[in-house]
C-alpha cells in the first residue's frame, strides 16, 4: 500500500545548511510551482522546499503534462531568490547535474542531462526540470525549479512508456524517496555554492553530464531544424549555450531557443579540452 512522504525521516537524513531546511509537505496539489507563485514573496524562504505526493496538473516545458502516480515519485519545487537575474539557465543545468550526481550514486549507472531540462538513463526519460522566473519590475523575485522524478513507478501511460523509465525500473528494487530527496538537496547546495562562486570545473562538469557535448550534432531552433551540423562546444560562463557551425562560426544560443539532436560525429579530445 502506498504510504505518505515522511517528513521526519527526511529531515534525519537532511545535512545541509539552509536548502530543504525550511521544507513544506501538501499530500495533494494541482502543481508544485503554481502554488508556490500564490505565496507573496515575503512569506518565502530563499532555499525553501514544498513537495506534493498527489500533483493532478504536474507540467513539463511547453505545457506538457507531467505524469507521476500518487505516492510513488518525487515531485517538488525548490525557491531561490538569487541575487540577481544572471546566469539563470546555468544553475537550473547545475541543479540538472546535482541530480544526476545523486541518482548515479543510488543507481550505479550512468546519469546524463539533455539539454536544456532533461535527466536520461539508459536512453530514457527518468525526470524533468521545469524552471519559471517571477519578477517584480525588473527585479527577480524569486525563481522556481520545479523537479519530478520517476522514483517507484513502474507503470507509465502508452504514449510515453517507451521513452520513459523508473528507478525502480532501473534497478528492480523500491527506494527510500526520503533519502532520495535528503541526498538530491545535499548534493544541490554545492552545486548552487559553485554557481554562485563562478567555479570554471563546475562549468566543465556541467559540460560534461550534456548529451551530444563534443560531438557533431542536428539543432533545431524554435522548432525548425537548421541545415548542416554543429559542433556542441558547450556552455559558456553566461550559461549560453555555443556551438560551431560548419563555417567555423562560433553560434551563441539563449535556452529557450534551441534543442539539440545528438549525431555520431565525435570531436577528438584535444579540441573537446580546447572548447572547455
Amino acid at each position: 500500500m502506498a504510504r505518505g512522504f515522511n517528513v521526519e525521516r527526511y529531515h534525519d537524513r537532511l545535512s545541509t545548511s539552509w536548502i530543504g531546511t525550511d521544507f513544506n509537505y501538501i499530500e495533494q496539489t494541482a502543481s508544485t510551482n503554481s502554488l508556490v507563485k500564490t505565496i507573496p514573496s515575503d512569506k518565502l524562504v530563499h532555499g525553501a522546499v514544498f513537495l506534493a505526493d498527489v500533483q493532478k496538473n504536474g507540467r513539463g516545458q511547453y505545457e506538457r503534462i507531467w505524469e507521476a502516480a500518487p505516492f510513488s515519485n518525487l515531485t517538488f519545487t525548490l525557491l531561490f531568490k538569487p541575487p540577481g537575474s544572471n546566469r539563470l539557465p546555468l544553475l537550473s543545468l547545475s541543479i540538472a547535474v546535482a541530480i544526476s550526481k545523486t541518482l548515479e550514486k543510488f543507481l550505479d549507472e550512468p546519469v546524463q542531462v539533455k539539454w536544456p531540462n532533461d535527466i536520461i538513463c539508459k536512453g530514457k526519460k527518468l525526470g524533468g526540470i521545469l524552471t519559471e522566473t517571477s519578477f517584480c519590475g525588473s527585479v527577480l523575485e524569486r525563481l522556481l525549479v520545479g523537479v519530478g522524478l520517476n522514483v517507484n513507478q513502474t507503470v507509465f501511460s502508452r504514449t510515453i512508456d517507451k521513452k520513459t523509465t523508473s528507478m525502480k525500473s532501473i534497478a528492480n528494487k523500491t527506494f527510500s524517496r526520503e533519502e532520495l530527496l535528503a541526498a538530491i538537496l545535499n548534493e544541490t547546495e554545492q552545486s548552487y555554492y559553485r554557481w554562485h562562486k563562478f567555479d570554471q570545473h563546475h562549468l566543465r562538469e556541467i559540460n560534461n553530464r550534456l548529451i551530444g557535448y563534443g560531438e557533431w550534432v542536428n539543432i533545431t531552433i524554435y522548432n525548425e531544424i537548421q541545415p548542416g551540423l554543429f559542433k556542441f562546444i558547450g556552455l559558456n560562463d553566461k550559461g549560453e549555450l555555443l556551438m560551431l557551425n560548419e563555417q567555423m562560426d562560433v553560434n551563441k544560443f539563449s535556452y529557450e531557443q534551441i534543442r539539440i539532436i545528438p549525431g555520431s560525429y565525435k570531436i577528438s579530445e584535444r579540441d573537446r579540452e580546447v572548447s572547455a
